[in-house]
C-alpha cells in the first residue's frame, strides 16, 4: 500500500506535462485565431493612422530641431 505522505514522482510528472499541454494547446488557439484575423501591417497602419515612413520623418526633424 503507498504512504499517502510520500511524494509521488509519476503523479507529479504527469500533473507538469498536462500542465505544458494545456498551455500549449492555449497558445495555439489563441494564434489560430489571431492569424485569422490578421489582415497584415498595411491595413493595420491604414486603421491606426500610423506610417512608418511618416513616423520616421517625424522622428529624425525632432532630432534635427534639439
Amino acid at each position: 500500500m503507498a504512504d499517502s505522505d510520500a511524494a509521488n514522482p509519476t503523479a507529479a510528472f504527469l500533473l507538469l506535462g498536462a500542465t505544458i499541454f494545456l498551455l500549449a494547446a492555449t497558445y495555439v488557439v489563441c494564434y489560430t485565431f489571431f492569424m485569422a484575423s490578421w489582415e497584415g501591417w498595411e491595413s493595420w497602419n491604414r486603421r491606426t493612422g500610423l506610417d512608418a515612413e511618416v513616423v520616421e520623418e517625424e522622428r529624425l526633424r525632432k532630432l534635427r530641431l534639439k
